[in-house]
């Protein structure tokens, strides 16, 4: 730069070297702030959050913390007793569904030693234990 003021200067203040200058369409910032992305509203999880809160609720004079879906079921349950059949229904439904399957009368195989079968089934114990599993439905 000199300093004859007529001359107009290529660099200097508001007038960066023209190779470093920020080409056409170019970001001046190109990580930036990132943009934010609204989260997509899940109803199953807001359900269960507030379904899993626990309150306060007094139950035989005696203060209990209890979530609110057992609170439900509670309810539920003395609508049931007192002669809701549509409660009583709901009830049922859930309880076959719900209950583990030794409550529903699924069969559970049952292991033993040969010792044990020959003090169960006496000197037969083969032929025993054939036919009871072959009485109750279970492969061979």
């Amino acid at each position: 730069m000199s300093g004859d003021p007529k001359k107009p200067y290529e660099v200097g203040y508001g007038k960066p070297p023209v190779a470093t200058r920020f080409q056409k369409g170019q970001s001046g910032n190109p990580s930036g702030k990132p943009k934010k992305v609204p989260r997509l509203l899940d109803p199953g999880k807001v359900l269960e959050a507030i379904d899993n809160e626990e309150i306060s609720v007094t139950d035989n004079g005696k203060r209990k913390r209890m979530t609110k879906v057992e609170i439900q079921f509670r309810q539920l349950f003395v609508k049931a007793i007192r002669g809701d059949m549509k409660a009583a229904r709901l009830i049922v439904k859930m309880a076959t569904e719900y209950f583990v399957p030794e409550a529903r009368g699924v069969p559970v195989y049952e292991f033993i030693g040969t010792t044990e079968a020959a003090q169960r089934f006496g000197r037969d114990w083969q032929d025993r234990i054939d036919e009871l599993n072959a009485e109750l439905g279970y492969p061979r």
